[in-house]
């Protein structure tokens, strides 16, 4: 597994370690992070989709695709 550095201020450090373990904690941040980007992708997506195509969804049918797409 790669090794990264962070730097962050004390603060922010102190506040991780209120979470746990230093390297767990911003490993899950990254993690949190990175699927938040992907969910935001996938939204824009969808929007531009249904720009294309304008048909009207429910939000859990939307939900749904979105988890689809994610597991293909």
């Amino acid at each position: 597994m790669p090794t990264i550095t962070v730097r962050i201020s004390e603060e922010e450090k102190k506040k991780l370690l209120q979470r746990g373990e230093l390297s767990k904690s911003v490993r899950e941040a990254v993690k949190l992070y990175l699927e938040a980007d992907r969910t935001r992708e996938l939204l824009a997506r969808l929007e531009e989709l249904q720009r294309k195509n304008p048909v009207k969804t429910t939000t859990s049918k939307e939900v749904r695709m979105i988890n689809e797409d994610r597991n293909r």
